[in-house]
């Protein structure tokens, strides 16, 4: 296990930070509990359609996890999220800089470079990266412009063979334009109806000061859902909350969301990590079916009522976290991660793998109808804690502002 070093300045990467820390996090490897927090108490919390179930803890107790972190691949500029890519075994690096890698057991092989589109620093950036589910030849990414700082979704080819990607986009899907440099989401990733998912943070600054959480107008403090199938650049499906336009943008299929830092899909469940604002980090879990549903920033930050620019907090009306902690230990900024579905740690099925990048712990918890049953730091990071990212047979990696590391689970 590697101990966790004393962060003594802020890095520069794409995550909504509030504070910097210089507190150091323990150098003990045991897991130990992750307290939640419940601020303020919530009588009724509607999340539409069935609770998610596919979490069943038949892994071992979290207590009884040993991490280990194995360094797959280093030297990036700032690696921000690790991906595979159907019928190749190499995992994907994107890094932030504006370069996208691919890395096997010989090396790393630099297959895109967008760095002169993209405008590098602070939280922007390329920030993501999906290939299609039935066809890896095709790419999208997600990425800040350089010139004015604006969201760009973007398709490239990579043909099966081709050592490289082409280099330039084969359709624009997306043109954001962004207020302020911070809270510009950045995943997107397929989810099992074949749609796209892309998440964008609401704008920036402080307090959601552009009044972007609560308007479904905008696509702005959203998770949009783009059918890339059935036309170019994309459709609309039929079946997002607003298609008609008539309740908010067609393309918006969540909303109430801050700046929702990696979100990934676990069967029929979607789990978004939403990065709070300056006492609560949040772990949202909704199912396929709840297209429409809010989250209720900037009326909550995670279960606490806040009410920023007057967004009134109406808990029948919207969805509150399945887990959420505060900033105390040096935590100051959720990064989310996969439920873990491989082979070769058993130990560890079913659990919700995610961090915190100033404190670098590496979190693990189960949810059993909707509850969590079981909440446990399991390691530490030397680095920050950027992204999280599997391979194509699920194993699961840590992303750092250094280097990626495979996560192996032992269990007694």
């Amino acid at each position: 296990m590697r101990s966790a070093a004393r962060l003594t300045a802020c890095v520069a990467v794409s995550i909504a930070i509030a504070a910097c820390t210089t507190e150091p996090t323990s150098d003990d490897t045991t897991a130990t509990t992750l307290p939640t927090v419940t601020t303020v108490p919530v009588t009724a919390t509607t999340t539409p359609g069935d609770p998610p179930t596919t979490t069943e803890p038949t892994g071992a107790p979290l207590t009884d996890l040993t991490l280990d972190l194995v360094e797959v691949a280093a030297g990036f500029d700032q690696p921000v999220l690790a991906l595979p890519r159907s019928g190749d075994e190499r995992l994907y690096v994107v890094d932030q800089s504006g370069r996208l890698w691919a890395v096997d057991p010989g090396g790393q092989v630099l297959v895109l470079d967008i760095s002169p589109r993209v405008g590098f620093g602070g939280e922007r950036g390329f920030l993501g990266a999906a290939f299609h589910p039935e066809d890896p030849a095709r790419l999208f990414v997600h990425y800040s412009r350089r010139d004015d700082g604006a969201t760009m979704v973007e398709e490239y080819r990579f043909p099966t063979g081709a050592d490289t990607v082409e280099p330039d986009p084969v359709a624009t899907l997306l043109t954001v334009a962004q207020p302020a440099g911070n809270h510009n989401g950045g995943m997107l990733a397929f989810g099992p109806d074949g749609n796209l998912y892309i998440a964008l943070g609401d704008g920036g600054g402080g307090g959601d000061q552009f009044r972007q959480g609560q308007d479904p107008f905008t696509v702005l403090g959203a998770i949009l859902r783009l059918d890339v199938d059935s036309a170019s650049p994309y459709a609309i499906p039929a079946d997002n909350p607003f298609a008609d336009g008539e309740g908010g943008a067609p393309e918006v299929w969540l909303y109430g969301l801050r700046n929702p830092w990696r979100f990934s899909w676990d069967g029929q469940d979607l789990w978004i990590a939403d990065v709070g604002q300056s006492t609560h980090e949040e772990v949202n879990l909704v199912t396929a079916d709840d297209g429409g549903a809010n989250l209720g920033w900037p009326a909550f930050e995670g279960s606490l009522c806040v009410e920023f620019q007057g967004a009134r907090c109406q808990p029948d009306t919207m969805t509150m976290p399945v887990f959420e902690y505060g900033r105390d230990g040096g935590r100051c900024s959720v990064t989310g991660g996969y439920v873990y579905r491989g082979t070769e740690s058993s130990a560890l099925w079913g659990a919700y793998v995610f961090g915190d990048y100033c404190s670098r712990e590496i979190m693990a918890l189960r949810v059993v109808d909707g509850t969590v049953t079981e909440n446990r730091v399991i390691g530490t990071t030397d680095d920050g804690i950027t992204s999280f990212g599997v391979d194509g047979s699920g194993e699961l990696y840590v992303v750092t502002t250094r280097a990626v590391y495979r996560i192996v689970v032992t269990a007694p």
